[in-house]
């Protein structure tokens, strides 16, 4: 069968990432669909050259996401292989940089580009306010600790987030 190969529920068709891991993550948030990957690292690099690990910080700062070196890496590869990009040696590093092919590349696919610059910018605001930051990190506490929470633990629990989500939402509809 042509296509993806499925194994526990990962796709490993062409180094996206995973179905139910961090790439689905980056999906839900930022309108990212498979193959997006490519161009998301195109626009990066066509800021400045730059080194694989520098360009994954330049990424997790501006996606408010981290990025792997697990997926960075074989994309770039990919891209390299594709003509979209070059890699020089400067001090020990490869650094990339775009090819006029990656930045026609870029011109073939704005529709695409343009709905990722609309997902960094939503990135960016969610960032700068921490919101999702300090609600995963909530939720990671209690799921961690469930097992030794007692009921009434528990239960003081759920009515701090109950409080705290009718503040907020009285914030937000006033």
């Amino acid at each position: 069968m042509w296509g993806p190969r499925r194994c526990e529920g990962r796709l490993f068709s062409d180094g996206a990432g995973y179905e139910d891991g961090r790439w689905m993550h980056w999906r839900r948030m930022f309108g990212i669909n498979r193959g997006d990957f490519h161009l998301l690292l195109l626009m990066t690099l066509s800021e400045r050259p730059m080194h694989g690990y520098a360009l994954m910080q330049e990424m997790a700062k501006t996606y408010q996401r981290p990025v792997s070196a697990g997926i960075v890496y074989p994309n770039l590869q990919e891209l390299e292989d594709m003509g979209y990009i070059s890699a020089d040696e400067r001090e020990g590093r490869r650094v990339y940089s775009v090819t006029p092919e990656g930045r026609e590349y870029l011109q073939r696919n704005r529709e695409a580009v343009d709905r990722l610059k609309t997902g960094m910018e939503h990135a960016g605001k969610m960032g700068r306010f921490g919101i999702l930051k300090d609600m995963r990190d909530i939720q990671a506490m209690v799921a961690m600790n469930i097992d030794g929470l007692s009921e009434d633990k528990l239960k003081r629990v759920q009515e701090i987030v109950g409080e705290a989500k009718r503040k907020v939402a009285t914030v937000i509809f006033e």
